[in-house]
């Protein structure tokens, strides 16, 4: 089996190359590929005909893109779209990853595989559009739904770190943080997402959309103080509303990624801990 992972220098990128390391995956990134050029799209990747085309690169600026939208737009939804129409000439299987903000946020049951996206910020409405091209364009497909990924730092130059290694490098500088205790939320292991979806191409699952989360929701307070009792930190945390850290773009109060197609992955307790080590 050929596969190509676009993306490869990012977070979840780099843990895609372990897993699939067997295989000799070609490693692309924005050196080799500009996912927003339709015909060097078409003619690098129907050059090569991977089998696979696995799809991890993104515009993760969330606020950013409220002023951006038009890159946003250009690198989570015509991207993609690019991506599949070039596998779909050849008949090839595309991988593509999307996000729990496609949804307005305000179920506190949490959101099913097939429950109707409501986008209410620019990079929500970036990502669905994406959704909607992979959708359209290739008929061999898998859209992964993710929501707050966490693990080792991706190797681009610029790139953000994760919410938890921010919150462990505050701790060496301040006595005291304040962090919101709202936005409900699940997360996901990189390296676990990695192994979730070889699993899914390696057991021809049905075509169509997955939601791949760890085990269990929280607000952004309750993970970063689960992190800190983890390591042993002995700091002052404060409890606070969203509404103190205003920002651009509107996040969901509730974004739980429902799994009801797969077996359940770990915890995210489980999953930080391994993190942690």
């Amino acid at each position: 089996m050929k596969i190509m992972i676009i993306g490869a220098k990012g977070m979840l990128g780099q843990e895609l190359a372990k897993t699939f390391k067997e295989y000799k995956p070609l490693l692309w990134d924005l050196e080799q590929i500009d996912i927003t050029k339709k015909d060097e799209v078409f003619e690098k990747v129907t050059k090569e005909k991977p089998d696979v085309v696995i799809n991890s690169a993104a515009f993760n600026d969330v606020d950013g893109a409220e002023e951006k939208e038009d890159i946003a737009n250009a690198v989570n939804g015509f991207g993609p779209g690019n991506i599949a129409q070039a596998v779909q000439s050849y008949g090839g299987l595309v991988v593509h990853y999307s996000t729990d903000y496609v949804f307005e946020g305000d179920n506190k049951a949490g959101y099913k595989e097939d429950d109707t996206p409501d986008p209410q910020s620019a990079y929500a409405r970036s990502k669905l559009l994406g959704e909607s091209e992979v959708q359209a364009k290739c008929n061999n497909y898998y859209i992964i739904r993710l929501s707050r990924l966490f693990g080792k730092p991706a190797a681009a130059e610029g790139a953000k770190k994760s919410f938890v290694d921010v919150m462990l490098g505050l701790a060496q500088e301040k006595n005291e943080l304040t962090i919101v205790d709202e936005e409900i939320s699940c997360w996901t292991y990189a390296p676990d997402l990695a192994k979730r979806t070889r699993e899914i191409i390696d057991q021809k699952l049905p075509y169509g959309i997955y939601h791949v989360t760890n085990q269990g929701s929280c607000t952004w307070f309750t993970f970063a103080d689960e992190a800190f009792r983890m390591k042993d930190i002995k700091i002052e945390v404060k409890r606070v509303a969203a509404n103190v850290f205003p920002r651009p773009a509107k996040r969901p109060d509730y974004s739980e990624l429902l799994n009801t197609k797969l077996p359940p992955m770990r915890s995210w307790k489980e999953a930080l801990q391994e993190y942690l080590r």
